[in-house]
């Protein structure tokens, strides 16, 4: 994103955006309240024993194991099962691909379906071999045909690794995403449904894959685990509770973010997967105190889905009289989505993101290029374009509908 608007702020002179009331991209459902109501507990493994049971009955399924993020699980089950090739989409979140290189793999990319945004069954049959593992992902919580990539990894000998890390508690034909895979994965960071700083869920949905020892999945070569209370995030937690209140997102933190961007220069340490494998991502360790506030943000689990599906209703509502393409199949469950991608046909989203600034609209874009190697990126069309095109709009509980409406409003009238 940072690079993102970068470019967008060039184009720009002065100030580009007027101080106002803003929604923020996202804000935390882990309010300041379940921050501090959870202390108690922060030295208490009963929380870790209770969270394991909570999303036993969710998933339906015994052996539930926790991990210091989603990148960490997908390079821990990695790392014990024998293939070198992983195949997986083109467009998603870089740390999948980082995750797969840590665990020593290497990473074989798929196209993202024609006029959607997922990678599908079509598209991985492309790469089917046996041995090799697939990684499907619900991205942004929207699903992919994850029955019909099953069917084609168990035809073909091959196994599946369900991202499932944005579509916490979305329910597809029955079954909640992430039991469809061999293993499927929850993801507990900052920027997802349930967010506890960083942490994931490994659900083991085939059991004759490993002898469920609980310690191949937290202990391997390279990897180092800490058991820390996590002051800093909770501090980091209560301070950006603040600063993304739209009164003060809008007049004191947008200004400061875009400043940042403008000056943004790229990084490559942030690049190297050495640093990655040596960050908390990977080296601390799932801490009681997240199970804590996990386990207090699912007694309202229902209620956040409610909102999320009212918040999605009023975006499609909106958009249906124009030409802003939107990504959300007729069959997905609308409750478990994280973000609301959308696109402009024959429009560039720098232009988009320039005006929408201009009106008081910051908005969110994500996985910006293509994984494959910028060489590659011809051959993977669908990708490329989901990667320059996609805009993705806020879906949180506190997120009042009326700041919707407004969003997609003037969205709809750029």
């Amino acid at each position: 994103m940072e690079k993102t608007y970068a470019d967008v702020l060039q184009t720009l002179k002065g100030k580009p955006v007027p101080k106002r009331p803003v929604a923020a991209p996202n804000r935390l459902e882990t309010r300041t309240k379940d921050l501090l109501a959870s202390l108690p507990q922060a030295f208490s493994s009963n929380s870790l024993f209770k969270l394991r049971e909570q999303l036993q009955k969710l998933t339906g399924r015994e052996h539930i194991f926790f991990a210091p993020s989603c990148r960490a699980a997908i390079a821990s089950i990695l790392s014990l099962l024998p293939a070198k090739e992983v195949v997986m989409p083109a467009y998603t979140c870089p740390v999948v691909k980082k995750a797969v290189q840590i665990a020593k793999k290497n990473p074989v990319y798929v196209d993202v379906a024609e006029n959607g945004i997922n990678s599908t069954s079509k598209e991985f049959i492309k790469q089917i071999k046996p041995g090799r593992v697939l990684i499907p992902t619900h991205i942004f919580g929207i699903p992919t045909d994850i029955e019909a990539i099953c069917d084609l990894a168990r035809a073909n000998n091959c196994l599946t690794i369900e991202d499932a890390a944005a579509s916490f508690g979305s329910i597809r034909n029955g079954r909640m995403l992430g039991t469809f895979g061999d293993v499927g994965v929850l993801s507990f960071e900052r920027s997802k449904r349930l967010p506890a700083f960083r942490g994931a869920a490994i659900i083991i949905n085939n059991e004759k894959l490993f002898n469920l020892d609980a310690t191949k999945f937290s202990i391997f070569e390279g990897f180092g685990f800490e058991n820390k209370m996590p002051i800093r995030e909770i501090a980091f937690s209560i301070f950006y509770n603040v600063a993304t209140s739209p009164w003060i997102y809008g007049t004191l933190a947008l200004p400061l973010i875009l400043n940042k961007y403008r000056r943004y220069k790229p990084n490559a340490a942030l690049d190297d997967n050495e640093t990655e494998k040596n960050s908390s991502f990977y080296t601390r360790n799932f801490h009681q105190y997240q199970a804590a506030l996990i386990l207090r943000m699912l007694k309202r689990l229902d209620q956040i889905r409610a909102k999320i599906a009212d918040l999605v209703t009023t975006y499609k509502e909106i958009f249906k009289e124009t030409n802003i393409v939107t990504f959300v199949p007729p069959d997905a469950d609308e409750a478990g989505l994280l973000r609301f991608p959308i696109a402009f046909p024959d429009r560039e989203r720098r232009d988009i993101l320039r005006r929408a600034l201009s009106r008081g609209l910051f908005l969110e874009t994500n996985y910006t290029e293509p994984l494959p190697d910028r060489t590659e990126w011809d051959n993977f069309p669908q990708a490329k374009r989901a990667a320059q095109n996609i805009i993705l709009l806020p879906l949180y509980s506190r997120l009042q509908k009326e700041r919707a409406i407004k969003i997609a409003k003037t969205l709809a009238t750029l």
